[in-house]
């Protein structure tokens, strides 16, 4: 029940409509007497970590209260350019500023408590941590309103103490140096800049590296960002080196840090994301005296020709960039979103980006909630619902209801296809339906063998991208419209312990799957009204839930998903999208294609080459990508050094 100041607050606010500043919100906060008494049902300690509990979202704002039990606190983060006011109602807080360096990494600025009654105002700018530090039992309780609902909590990593700057971060670029831009600091733009640093360090060659990504920490990606420990990779530990050439490195790693790990271990992401990130540095601390780099934690808005070489590259923060060698590391695209044309009314309860940090938080325990498909990323989505208290159930919908299949629960090697393989690729009319009907040929003698279909699928694997470029482009178009949801099934598969988690949920009725197609959704401040057409019936239903989580993943075919980066580069005649839309045209080495020409100092890394091969998206498949593409630029700037009398 909200009652009393807080009702008078919340009605206050809405009648600031979309004028909300940061005076405006402190003014409210200190004006407005909050009693504990009248906030008794918001305050919920939880032994784990603070919790959130949320009084109020609109369009406009979004009002929660945070309970924080003694030790308790929040790493380092900022809130993505939302206004953020807050108002200590119990207890004391210690709020720690910090200062973004140049290496990507956050160091402690100054710190200060604020103390019951007492307001404070981050206007969008400020990266803080915040931490209840009483010796006593006394919870520290905050209320917080945000405006616009805030859109995601960015991380930042704190430098730990034994960790000084390393000096190519610090250096300045070495006069005429060419200048080499890298789009995308996840995965693909991390190991593309580590692979230059090792290879330049075997030279003299100044070069200038530009890492440019709006993300707070470095090579983590979407993939790697999450901090909940529910989410662990899809892959295997022994599969996950990020380098092609060292197999071990990632186990070698994890038992320098003394985390328990084997090699058919599946690693919690955030730890493989500190890994990526150790990767770098250890990388830039062997670069050659002549090479420096630089991070900017920007997006990049647009990119342009400069004459007949080179790139001008201008961001959403600080003045453009000029490269000699532009490196696109994008990743994937935009999530889709299934209800773009069918959607009236509020969006309040529509969460479009599930990976926006914290998104997920605002949905209680006992509100209902429809995952709009059935992939993988439905399933992480469940696993961050899937608290203890949990009472209401969640509900993925997809248009044929089929789940990730599961990892074996020990390792299997994989079946050599070659032999069956190599005759049908020969051939010369390698159809989709031929391969498909020999891949389950090979399952089913693998099974009356006593062998797991498993096996043949991951035999497969190393040779995808073969199969893909020798299938006509219809074959290719078919596979996308009939047979790639049964090809992700089996593919992109769930870690042993995330498939027990999913089976005990759907036991317990708190889980469960729909094969349906979406007709249209209307949303209100209370939740969503979906209208769908269950598979195979003619009529539709209605479907009432509290929250809506798109899980669709991004955009696959039909070029919808471009960044604006790509979409203005291949409107520029720079780059050139593939027959189905899926990414851009490349050359085996990864330079540009376009308008039937090489563009040699545009390199393409990462899931824009799954036109020509498919596989482009996996661990396995971006080391080799990113090796190929710095010694694509090596090979340029080379040349551009022989050019200008240099080396």
């Amino acid at each position: 029940m909200i009652r009393g100041g807080l009702r008078r607050l919340l009605d206050e606010l809405k009648a600031l409509g979309d004028s909300i500043t940061g005076d405006a919100l402190t003014g409210l906060l200190a004006r407005h007497e909050l009693p504990m008494e009248e906030m008794a049902t918001f305050v919920t300690p939880s032994p784990d970590t603070y919790s959130r509990r949320r009084v109020a979202r609109t369009d406009h704002f979004e009002v929660l209260v945070m309970t924080w039990l003694p030790g308790q606190g929040s790493g380092a983060h900022d809130h993505a350019g939302a206004i953020s006011a807050f108002k200590i109602l119990s207890g004391t807080v210690r709020e720690t500023r910090f200062a973004p360096a140049r290496d990507g990494l956050v160091d402690f600025l100054d710190t200060y408590e604020l103390h019951e009654g007492e307001v404070g105002l981050d206007a969008g700018g400020t990266i803080h941590a915040v931490r209840n530090d009483a010796a006593n039992e006394t919870p520290l309780v905050s209320i917080h309103i945000y405006a616009p609902p805030l859109p995601e909590l960015r991380r930042f990593t704190e430098r730990p103490g034994d960790r000084a700057i390393t000096r190519a971060f610090q250096r300045p670029r070495v006069p005429d140096a060419p200048v080499v831009a890298i789009i995308g600091g996840g995965f693909s733009g991390a190991m593309v800049a580590s692979q230059l640093m090792c290879k330049l360090a075997l030279t003299v060659q100044p070069v200038h590296v530009v890492i440019v990504d709006r993300q707070a920490s470095m090579a983590e990606g979407a993939a790697y960002r999450t901090p909940h420990a529910c989410h662990v990779l899809n892959v295997p530990a022994a599969n996950m080196s990020a380098w092609p050439d060292r197999p071990n490195d990632l186990l070698d790693w994890t038992r320098s840090q003394n985390l328990p790990a084997e090699a058919y271990s599946f690693l919690r992401r955030l730890d493989y994301g500190e890994y990526l990130r150790a990767a770098l540095f250890s990388s830039v601390a062997r670069a050659n005296a002549q090479t420096s780099i630089e991070i900017r934690r920007a997006e990049a808005s647009f990119v342009e020709r400069i004459g007949d070489a080179g790139w001008r590259i201008r961001c959403s923060e600080g003045g453009p960039i000029e490269a000699d060698v532009l490196v696109l590391a994008t990743g994937h695209g935009t999530p889709a979103d299934p209800l773009r044309q069918g959607w009236s009314g509020s969006r309040a309860r529509y969460i479009g980006d599930p990976w926006a940090s914290l998104a997920l938080t605002a949905i209680e325990a006992h509100e209902s909630v429809c995952l709009l498909g059935t992939g993988l990323t439905s399933i992480d989505v469940l696993q961050s619902l899937a608290r203890p208290d949990r009472t209401a159930p969640v509900t993925a919908l997809s248009r044929r209801g089929l789940l990730p299949a599961a990892h074996a629960p020990t390792s299997l090697p994989p079946l050599d296809p070659r032999a069956w393989l190599e005759p049908l690729l020969a051939s010369g009319n390698p159809s989709m339906r031929r391969i498909a009907r020999a891949i389950r040929r090979e399952i089913q003698a693998a099974q009356a063998a006593g062998r797991d279909w498993r096996q043949i699928m991951d035999g497969l694997r190393p040779h995808i991208s073969r199969i893909w470029s020798a299938l006509p482009a219809r074959a290719r178009m078919s596979f996308l419209r009939h047979g790639r949801a049964f090809w992700d099934v089996a593919r992109h598969r769930m870690a042993p312990s995330v498939a027990q988690s999913v089976a005990g949920l759907t036991h317990a009725g708190l889980f469960r799957t729909a094969a349906a197609r979406l007709v249209k959704a209307s949303g209100d401040m209370d939740g969503v009204t979906l209208t769908v057409r269950r598979r195979g019936e003619p009529a539709t239903e209605i479907l009432r839930f509290d929250w809506v989580v798109n899980c669709t993943g991004p955009v696959v075919g039909q070029g919808v998903g471009f960044s604006p980066v790509v979409a203005g580069l291949i409107e520029a005649g720079c780059l050139e999208a593939d027959d189905l839309g899926l990414g851009v045209r490349s050359t085996a080495e990864g330079q540009a294609l376009a308008v039937g020409r090489v563009i040699d100092d545009l390199i393409i890394v990462g899931a824009m080459r799954r036109g020509d091969l498919w596989e482009s998206t996996a661990v396995p498949d971006l080391r080799k990508l990113a090796a190929q593409a710095a010694d694509t630029v090596v090979r340029k700037i080379s040349a551009l050094g022989r050019q200008n009398g240099v080396g």
